[in-house]
């Protein structure tokens, strides 16, 4: 991550031309695949998909389909005309059952990537259990579509493939919440039959960096449980760290700690922010 794009795509200039070759007829399909950002996505997917062309074109004919399906490129649309995240469908009721941000209140770790916080152990799990299936899905769409514009924001500035710093803090977890980590890998699996495509694999790339901070004894456990619908490159960029000052270095080490708050060893004691 953080590498610029061309010299990516001219470290495999091979395949990427015989993925160009192979998907000239799709390219026309969505905004993602028009002018600057055609060559970022790409990348992500070839990325994601260790370069294998076949399966490139697979997974990024199935994101075609899925932003066809769901009118993803109206979303878009909407991010670049001014729609804030508060604006998204379902925000209400998700944000009332859980703690976290899209982004710092300044929005950039120390190599200038967004940075996303979550205080996983505080969410209102019932709450979120509770939500209509058609507006979770609505949500997660919405939701995901909004990080990959601030990625290609990110992208169309700095000419690099850049990924979100995700941070878990998993403070306060205990053995009872694991029932709510079972209904969540079950609702991953309906919604795949749902939306009749794995949504994780229309983003590929997302994150740059994992944090899981202040983990439990017991974490093997969870991992076992959701690592199978984490992408596998995901999985690998994955740290895991149960000591309080150790979970401290590991975050300031990636995010300036005066802008980041005290539940992540920052120094920063403001609201967490939307934006």
């Amino acid at each position: 991550m953080n590498t610029p794009v061309r010299d990516i795509i001219s470290a495999h200039q091979d395949t990427f031309d015989a993925l160009l070759r192979e998907l000239q007829g799709d390219l026309h399909r969505s905004v993602v695949c028009q002018g600057e950002l055609r060559d970022v996505w790409l990348v992500r997917f070839c990325t994601g998909f260790d370069w294998k062309v076949p399966a490139i074109a697979e997974k990024f004919r199935n994101m075609l389909s899925f932003r066809e399906r769901y009118k993803v490129d109206d979303i878009r649309r909407k991010y670049e005309e001014g729609m804030k995240p508060s604006e998204i469908p379902g925000y209400g009721v998700h944000h009332d059952a859980y703690m976290c941000t899209f982004l710092l209140h300044t929005g950039q770790a120390r190599d200038r990537s967004p940075v996303n916080l979550e205080q996983t152990c505080k969410f209102k799990f019932a709450d979120l259990a509770a939500i209509e299936d058609s507006v979770a899905d609505q949500y997660i769409i919405h939701n995901l579509e909004y990080h990959s514009f601030v990625l290609d924001k990110a992208y169309l500035e700095s000419k690099c493939l850049k990924g979100y710093v995700k941070m878990m803090d998993l403070a306060g977890a205990h053995m009872s919440q694991m029932s709510w980590v079972s209904k969540w890998a079950s609702n991953s699996k309906h919604r795949k039959v749902r939306l009749d495509v794995d949504i994780m694999e229309c983003y590929p790339e997302l994150f740059s960096k994992v944090f899981v901070i202040h983990s439990p004894m017991f974490f093997s456990v969870v991992w076992k449980v959701i690592k199978p619908f984490i992408p596998a490159r995901t999985c690998d960029k994955v740290k895991v760290e149960s000591s309080s000052s150790k979970s401290k270095v590991l975050c300031t080490e990636a995010v300036d700690p005066s802008i980041l708050p005290t539940e992540f060893g920052g120094a920063y004691t403001g609201q967490w922010m939307m934006k």
